[in-house]
C-alpha cells in the first residue's frame, strides 16, 4: 500500500507490484537514486523533491507548510527568545590565531562581529581611563569596562583640583576687571564643575550598568540618599557577555560611518 505522490490517494500493490497510481496514472519516484529527496513534514521518511503528498503516510505537505507559517504568537515568541539566547557566540579572544578564524569565518557568512573585551582602553589607567571617562560624558550608548569606570572616576575627581585653582584664578580676574564680585564668579564656576561631573558620573554608571547587562536606570540610585553606595556596589560588578546590544562602540557614530560610504 502507498500514498501517491502527486495526487495523494491511497493506492494498494496491484499483482505486478507495479508503482504507479491507479487514479492519476503517476508512476512514483521513492527508491529511485536520481531523484533529489527531502523529508516528510510529518513522519520525516525522505521522499522525492517533488511530492505533493508523502508516498508513505499520505500527509500533504503543502498543508503542513502552511500551518507551521500560522504558528502561534506565543510558539513565535518563545523561538524568538531562545534565538536570543544564542544570539552571541563565543570564542577565546586570548588565541589570536582562534580569533581571527573565528573573525575571517563570520564575515564569509554576512555576520558582523565585536570583539568585545573587558574594557575599552587597552591598558586602563588614570590617563587613558579618565579621557574615556570625559570625552563619553553624555553617552549612554555603550559599554563601560570596570577598570576604565573606576580609573575615569579616580582621575575625574582628582581633576576637581586644577578644576577649583582654574575657576579660582578666574573669579579673581573677572573681580579685578570689574565683571562681578569673586564669590559670585567663583559660586557660578564651582557650581558648573559640580553639574558636569555628577552628568560626566551618572552616564559613566548607566554604561558600566550596560555592561554589566542591568537596566541604565538603575544609575539613578546615585541621587537618592544612600542609593548612591549600592550604584557604586553595583559598579563594581563583573562583566557579562550574553548579549550584543552594548558593546565598546557607539552605535550612532557606526550609523553616521555606514551613510558616509
Amino acid at each position: 500500500m502507498f500514498y501517491c505522490q502527486k495526487c495523494g490517494k491511497k493506492n494498494e500493490l496491484n499483482e505486478l507490484k507495479e508503482e504507479r497510481c491507479s487514479f492519476c496514472g503517476t508512476k512514483q519516484e521513492v527508491g529511485s537514486s536520481e531523484v533529489e529527496m527531502k523529508k516528510c513534514k510529518r513522519c520525516d521518511k525522505k521522499i522525492p523533491v517533488s511530492s505533493n503528498y508523502c508516498y508513505y503516510c499520505g500527509q500533504d505537505q503543502a498543508e503542513i507548510l502552511l500551518k507551521n507559517l500560522d504558528e502561534p504568537a506565543e510558539n513565535k515568541k518563545k523561538i524568538a527568545e531562545k534565538k536570543e539566547k544564542q544570539e552571541v557566540p563565543t570564542v577565546d579572544i586570548s588565541d589570536p590565531k582562534k580569533l581571527k578564524e573565528f573573525i575571517k569565518l563570520a564575515e564569509k557568512e554576512g555576520i558582523e562581529v565585536h570583539v568585545l573585551g573587558k574594557n575599552e582602553s587597552l591598558r586602563p589607567g588614570i590617563v587613558p581611563s579618565t579621557k574615556l571617562f570625559l570625552k563619553d560624558w553624555i553617552n549612554v550608548n555603550k559599554r563601560m569596562g570596570r577598570a576604565d569606570f573606576w580609573y575615569g572616576l579616580l582621575g575625574t575627581f582628582l581633576l576637581s583640583i586644577p578644576a577649583g585653582i582654574m575657576i579660582s584664578l578666574l573669579a579673581s580676574l573677572f573681580a579685578s576687571m570689574g565683571s562681578g564680585s569673586v564669590e559670585n564668579v567663583y559660586l557660578l564656576g564651582v557650581t558648573a564643575w559640580i553639574a558636569f561631573f555628577y552628568v560626566a558620573l551618572l552616564t559613566a554608571e548607566v554604561r558600566r550598568l550596560h555592561d554589566i547587562e542591568l537596566p541604565g536606570y538603575l544609575a539613578l540610585l546615585l541621587f537618592i540618599p544612600g542609593g548612591d553606595l549600592i550604584a557604586f556596589i553595583i559598579a563594581a560588578m563583573p562583566q557579562r557577555r550574553t548579549k550584543s546590544t552594548y558593546t565598546f562602540e557607539d552605535p550612532r557614530k557606526k550609523n553616521k560611518n555606514k551613510h558616509d560610504k
